[in-house]
């Protein structure tokens, strides 16, 4: 990969002598990064000194313009910085390397989408199932007390669903149970009664008590969440997920994939220790580690996973390393509530980089159009060909 043709490509473009190909391509870069501003701040002191190396000092200059961490746009020089910045970060992918060495031509034109009417990314939206079965649509109401139940309050702060109670429960009280389920472009936070944190991702559910009473804390998980359980060495927390899966736990970070339409449940530990097991078959997961459950059973297979990725969702991003179309294709369609077809042979090259969640629809398929990839866009359903 030859980065001293995207230096001078930069240059070029500052300098107005780009073809429309070029500009094309720049600007695909520019359009998917500019909801970060703070990126240049994470750029490590190597890829800084092979920027300055190759960019004009004038442009370079506006790094000193960086205030709090924050970028001020003020110039047309900024913008080119900011460019080079994205691309430093993100031009390991397959597709850049066939762009730079020519072989694909760069049409974003190909992605139809009327640009009058966007489609727009997910956001925090859930809506709370009572024991009655009445539902709340939590991000129509305001901030504040949604509703008391004996010693549990029920507070919605922005994005987020706190369960305070004021007294310890009573061992003989009835159990209530509450479901919080986010739609297909939704995602919710929710702090469970004994201080458990969960983030639920889009069209996923959570199932549990409004107040834990007994020897364990007990939840069920459709979907894709990550849970901080509060420590209890006398109340282990078990989440049961699709297929009769358990994951224990006394206290501990740690990630649950379990779509329905994955073919396999992911649980991945960030920090602390769990056991995850169905039947008569478990596993030990160490911090770093991920167990993979095929839904058609057999063994779990543990292996070593990068946890940056995983948790990429909860830290409002894509992030690809070595994904495929298809599953890169499944979380944008639950993000983006969009539905996703296939027209031909599936494309096999694999996509590294990162996206902001922030970005809209058309900027994320423009990069992956770099790849060769071609979309249509039939009002909400998005055809890969």
């Amino acid at each position: 990969m030859d980065k001293n043709y995207f230096i001078k490509l930069l240059q070029k473009y500052r300098q107005g002598n780009v073809t429309n190909e070029e500009g094309q391509f720049l600007e695909s870069y520019y359009n998917l990064f500019q909801n970060e501003p703070d990126i240049l701040t994470r750029l490590s002191e190597e890829e800084k000194k092979e920027m300055k190396e190759h960019l004009a000092d004038r442009v370079w200059d506006n790094i000193s313009k960086i205030d709090g961490g924050r970028t001020k746009i003020r110039s047309i020089n900024t913008r080119f910085l900011r460019v080079a910045a994205a691309a430093v970060l993100f031009i390991v992918g397959a597709y850049v390397y066939r762009i730079l060495n020519k072989k694909i031509d760069i049409q974003s034109k190909t992605v139809a989408i009327n640009e009058k009417h966007p489609i727009m990314p997910g956001g925090n939206k859930a809506f709370l199932i009572r024991s009655d079965g009445s539902k709340i649509v939590l991000d129509s109401i305001q901030n504040g007390t949604v509703l008391q139940k004996g010693s549990t309050k029920i507070i919605k702060q922005s994005g987020i669903l706190i369960y305070n109670v004021s007294a310890f429960p009573n061992q003989d009280e009835v159990v209530v149970y509450n479901t919080l389920s986010t739609p297909r472009g939704g995602q919710y936070q929710v702090v469970l009664s004994d201080g458990t944190k969960v983030w639920l991702n889009a069209s996923s559910s959570l199932h549990f008590p409004t107040a834990f009473i007994g020897n364990e804390r007990n939840v069920e998980l459709t979907g894709e969440a990550y849970f901080e359980v509060a420590k209890n060495k006398e109340k282990p927390f078990h989440v049961n997920v699709i297929n009769g899966m358990q994951i224990e736990v006394l206290g501990t970070h740690f990630n649950v994939n379990a779509y329905g339409d994955e073919g396999a449940i992911k649980t991945s530990l960030l920090e602390g220790s769990i056991k995850i097991k169905k039947g008569n078959v478990s596993g030990l997961l160490k911090p770093g580690q991920q167990g993979v459950l095929n839904k058609n059973g057999g063994n779990i297979e543990i292996k070593n996973v990068d946890m940056n990725e995983v948790i990429a969702w909860k830290n409002g991003l894509f992030q690809f390393d070595g994904a495929d179309i298809k599953s890169i294709m499944g979380q944008i369609g639950r993000w983006y509530d969009v539905e996703i077809e296939y027209d031909g042979k599936m494309p096999e090259r694999k996509f590294e980089g990162k996206i902001s969640r922030d970005a809209k629809l058309t900027d994320v398929l423009k990069i992956l159009e770099l790849s060769n990839v071609k979309f249509s866009v039939q009002g909400k359903i998005i055809i890969v060909q």
